[in-house]
Parts: C-alpha cells; sequence; structure tokens
C-alpha cells in the first residue's frame, strides 16, 4: 500500500468491498478532474482490474453518431489513464532490481486504498470529538481502545503513568496535525 504518491486528478468514490474467491475485491466509481470517467471492478479472483468507461451513451444501437462520440470519450479517457499511470516512477522490489512498473489494476487498487485511510481517518477524527482513543504498547498493530469519556489532558497524563510514555492517544496525535500508526 502507499506505492502510488501521484494521483493527479483521479480520484475513486463509491466504493464497495467484498469478498470473492481469492481475496477481497472491490468496486468503484473513477473520476477525472471531478468527472465520473469509469467504473472499476476488482472480483476477489485473482484477476485483473475491469475497467468500464462511461460516458455519453448512445440512446439506441442505430445512432451511429451517439457510438462514434461514445468511442472517442472512451479512447480519451483510456489514453489520459494510460498516460498518467506511464509516468509513475517505479516501485522499488527486492524481487526485481529495476523495480515494478505500476499498471492500471494497481494505480485503482491504491486509489481504492487511499479513499478507505481517508474514510477511517475522518470515522477515527468524529470518535476522537466525544471519546477518548488510544493504543497501548501491547496492542497489535491495528488495536486500540475507545473509551467513552471525553477526551481530557488528565486522562492522557493517567494512561501514560499506567502504560508509559509509549502510549499513544489518538486524540493527541490528530491535534498534532498527524495519523495514528493504527490507520
Amino acid at each position: 500500500m502507499n506505492d502510488v504518491k501521484d494521483f493527479g486528478p483521479y480520484t475513486v468514490k463509491n466504493v464497495k468491498n467484498f469478498m470473492g474467491r481469492d481475496t477481497y475485491g472491490f468496486n468503484c466509481t473513477l473520476y477525472r478532474d471531478g468527472k465520473k470517467v469509469a467504473f472499476c471492478i476488482d472480483d476477489g479472483n485473482g484477476g485483473e482490474v475491469d475497467i468500464q468507461w462511461t460516458g455519453p451513451r448512445p440512446k439506441s444501437h442505430e445512432d451511429k453518431k451517439g457510438w462514434e462520440k461514445w468511442r472517442n470519450f472512451r479512447d480519451e479517457q483510456e489514453k489520459l489513464l494510460a498516460s498518467h499511470v506511464k509516468s509513475l516512477p517505479k516501485v522499488k522490489s527486492e524481487y526485481c532490481e529495476d523495480g515494478l512498473t505500476i499498471d492500471q489494476g494497481w494505480f485503482i487498487t491504491e486509489l481504492v486504498n487511499k479513499f478507505e485511510k481517508e474514510k477511517d481517518v475522518r470515522k477515527m477524527r468524529r470518535q476522537c470529538q466525544t471519546k477518548t482513543l488510544y493504543r497501548t504498547p501491547d496492542q497489535g498493530k491495528t488495536q486500540y481502545y475507545i473509551h467513552s469519556a471525553p477526551f481530557a489532558k488528565q486522562f492522557g497524563d493517567a494512561l501514560r503513568q499506567k502504560y508509559g510514555k509509549d502510549v499513544e492517544i489518538f486524540n493527541e496525535v490528530f491535534e498534532q496535525g498527524n495519523i495514528p500508526s493504527v490507520l
């Protein structure tokens, strides 16, 4: 995760996750400069991400001008995405000296990961408004406590006294402009 650093004009919305045969899958809507350009599906069965280009669909099968307009839209969007992905630097890998080349499926998967992380950050920030969230040094990387009381400096001091200076209090982490380590 976080292999892509430059998402350019691309974002995703309407992300839905589900369990496929091999791994988790997703579907989402791909946007370029705020305009919907494709519907993307990773079916979780080990294959490629399927990109279904949207655009001005013709009203009937006989509408040749409408189909031509749609094909032009699709071709342009495919070229723009391919160009952006091709411009991305290779990802360092212990398995490949030259690095790994990011493809369109990897790029879209990273967009979905970014979307999910931002959603988790928003949820955690909302929780910090009315609760105290913290992780003790003995907990796993993704585990943390949610205390029903709103955060107060005295409570933070009591947590540090009980668990030591390595306790991570998410309320304070957000106040400092950072993101908790569990994300």
